[in-house]
């Protein structure tokens, strides 16, 4: 299913919500990683990027406004996110790549974890639900 609120044409999660938590469109989280963190006005990020700056204006104000992969990766760098980031698939800046080993994890919810017939967003909302954590 295509969602409305990608900026690309592919197929991402079925709704519009950066998560359940913060309820961020992604025209909301560019527009707050502009204003409130660096506090520019869109002369300005035209200027530090390079993008017209009619076209940030857009992706701020229309869900619908495709955004070209070159000025994704511009915006991602500039902003020093994660694109997954800015299409609000994560509330992670960035992807720390943990080695498998360092997570102890048996053979057995490795597969699990890889496996292609489990829903990777599932088994993250499970595992980061406040009910499935406990102390050892």
């Amino acid at each position: 299913m295509t969602s409305p609120y990608c900026f690309l044409p592919i197929t991402c999660f079925p709704h519009f919500l950066c998560t359940m938590h913060t309820r961020l469109t992604i025209p909301e989280r560019l527009k707050d990683l502009r204003v409130a963190e660096k506090r520019m006005s869109l002369q300005e990020l035209s200027d530090a990027t390079g993008i017209p700056s009619s076209t940030p204006g857009n992706y701020e104000k229309d869900e619908n406004v495709d955004m070209s992969l070159g000025n994704l990766l511009t915006l991602a760098d500039f902003y020093q996110v994660s694109t997954d980031y800015l299409l609000c698939r994560t509330e992670l800046r960035e992807h720390t790549n943990k080695s498998v080993s360092h997570l102890h994890l048996n053979d057995d919810a490795v597969q699990i974890l890889t496996d292609e017939k489990y829903n990777p967003r599932l088994l993250s909302e499970l595992l980061s639900h406040e009910s499935f954590h406990y102390k050892v």
